[in-house]
């Protein structure tokens, strides 16, 4: 799965802390609860750290811009962590 990077996709999220923009690699993407997560990393290594961003809006006319919250809130996380550790199972380890 991470063997091409040109297949990758990319998004940049604005860092508050750090004024300015900041790029990850999408690694997963999944639903639940009717609500779309992704699983994005800065650094593709093995010992990466990964955050979960929930969309909560997406531009439809242009379908490139989304709107992502990172989650926070422990028991949300958990879920959809175990959610994306079933998916990625076979590709890698996820520890929370």
């Amino acid at each position: 799965m991470l063997d091409d990077l040109q297949e990758i996709e990319k998004i940049e999220f604005y860092d508050e802390e750090q004024d300015g923009f900041v790029e990850f690699f999408i690694v997963e993407r999944t639903r639940v609860n009717g609500n779309e997560y992704l699983l994005a990393t800065q650094d593709l290594n093995q010992d990466a750290d990964a955050y979960i961003f929930k969309v909560t809006a997406e531009d439809t006319e242009e379908g490139a811009d989304l709107v992502l919250e990172l989650v926070e809130d422990d028991t949300e996380m958990e879920a959809v962590g175990n959610v994306f550790a079933e998916l990625l199972s076979d590709d890698m380890i996820i520890e929370m």
